[in-house]
């Protein structure tokens, strides 16, 4: 086990008031729907919950 990968957590900050999801108080938890991270997120600060999707591609139309 010498290649032992450090994990990170991406998502570390609320989206809706910027406080930390870190504290023990908050919830952050990270799950996988196929080959897509997404995040349930709860935080304590101002009780704003809801899920998150990372986007590794958006394809969009060219606006004229």
């Amino acid at each position: 086990m010498k290649n032992k990968e450090k994990y990170e957590i991406k998502l570390k900050y609320c989206p809706n008031c910027g406080q930390s999801l870190l504290n023990s108080r908050s919830l952050l938890n990270e799950y996988w729907i196929a080959n897509d991270i997404a995040y349930f997120c709860y935080c304590s600060e101002c009780s704003w919950k809801g899920e998150i999707h990372e986007i590794h591609r958006v394809t969009a139309p060219e606006l004229a």
